[in-house]
């Protein structure tokens, strides 16, 4: 670990972040297993508003399914307006996450279920990022009971494994809807990189300094590997912006290559400053409480996320998830030039339209995971930004 600093000589730097909503501690919120009551960050729409979300949705489906087509004005939600609002705020100002509830998922068809998603999550952010390079926009996070592929074959989603603290590197707000969950484990955690931060200014300022140099390696292609160096922490006057995942930095072992230089490898430092990230995250971590029907929305620029593993039961679709990233004009952090890459590689250049649209490559939001999982040659990355093989990937020129 780190040697501890003088919490004197950074006090400065913090003080603006200790009125700040962003800046909590899980004690900040009442927890379920103390209380009768739901946590402060769940919204429960109540009966008027499901038959709301109903009557859109019956609207939607006149119509014919259509994923890009689905948008505020075509699942009008007025009575709802107001509380997906403060979601919104909450999300971009406030506590930076918040959780939809009172939908069931089992009432639905899956493509009702994709449909009404699409259509709550356009009140948070009406872009949506691209997923791939071919144009998929949403991702059930699952692990199919048909699927024949081995674990080990498969992108860490995918498994029952747990996920370290990571980030979706390239999305403003992670949306999740949660369809089903696990017979045992697989609980979701946040935790605010603006408390970490105020810790790390404290008591480990050269592990601070090490996640804020721009010299972080990550790995944007696998073939020919390329990278670009970016930092994994940036401060302005009044946002703390956080960007990683420990299974994109450094070298992937499936690209390396003797006798070619390729993605360095991460320094004892930068090592050590992954190490202290991970710990104060599971320091000041909170257990999100999730049930089926949930609609979670976090910010991916201020809090960091993990995964426990679990265990499905043996019976029925165990623990699924479908994902989107979002993005909302209005209220978006500028993302700064150097962590912009995989930013782009979801949303284009500038945030002004994903790659598929801008290359016209037909998008997709698959209703169902697919039947047959085809393994991905880059396994490793806890959650997004999936290796590929091209030879302009991700906008290079733009980092």
């Amino acid at each position: 670990m780190a040697t501890q600093g003088d919490s004197v000589s950074r006090s400065v730097e913090t003080e603006w972040l200790d009125s700040h909503p962003m800046a909590w501690a899980p004690h900040d919120f009442s927890s379920p297993e103390e209380a009768q009551t739901k946590p402060s960050y769940v919204i429960d729409i109540g009966e008027r508003g499901v038959a709301e979300v109903e009557e859109a949705l019956g609207a939607i489906k006149e119509r014919g399914f259509d994923g890009d087509a689905i948008t505020r004005d075509n699942f009008p939600l007025p009575q709802l307006e107001a509380q997906l609002a403060q979601v919104c705020l909450d999300v971009h100002r406030g506590r930076g996450f918040s959780i939809v509830r009172g939908l069931d998922p089992q009432k639905y068809t899956a493509e009702d279920n994709v449909a009404i998603f699409l259509g709550i999550a356009n009140y948070i952010g009406e872009q949506k990022g691209a997923q791939d390079k071919k144009g998929t926009m949403l991702t059930h996070v699952t692990q199919s009971k048909v699927w024949t592929t081995p674990p080990e074959l498969r992108h860490g989603i995918h498994t029952t494994s747990g996920l370290t603290w990571h980030c979706d590197m390239g999305t403003d707000v992670l949306a999740l809807h949660v369809r089903s969950l696990a017979e045992a484990g697989g609980n979701t955690y946040v935790a605010s990189s603006w408390t970490i931060y105020k810790e790390l200014a404290a008591s480990y300022p050269e592990v601070l300094e090490a996640l804020c140099h721009a010299n972080w390696p990550i790995q944007v292609s696998g073939n020919p590997p390329r990278h670009v160096v970016a930092p994994l922490l940036h401060v302005t006057k009044d946002k703390i912006i956080i960007s990683v995942d420990p299974g994109r930095l450094g070298l992937h072992p499936a690209t390396a290559k003797t006798g070619r230089d390729h993605v360095p490898d991460l320094s004892p430092l930068q090592l050590e400053a992954l190490q202290v990230l991970s710990d104060l995250a599971s320091k000041h971590r909170l257990r999100l409480d999730i049930k089926p029907g949930d609609i979670v929305f976090i910010n991916n620029l201020s809090l960091l996320h993990a995964r426990d593993p679990y265990v499905d039961a043996k019976r029925g679709p165990g623990r699924h998830l479908v994902r989107l990233w979002l993005r909302n004009p209005a209220l978006a952090w500028h993302i700064p030039k150097l962590m912009r890459v995989p930013w782009e590689a979801a949303f284009g250049p500038g945030g002004k339209g994903v790659p598929s649209q801008r290359d016209k490559v037909e998008t997709k939001y698959p209703v169902l995971p697919t039947p047959e999982y085809k393994p991905p040659k880059y396994t490793a990355g806890s959650a997004a930004f999936i290796l590929e093989d091209n030879d302009d990937v991700n906008g290079q020129g733009s980092a």
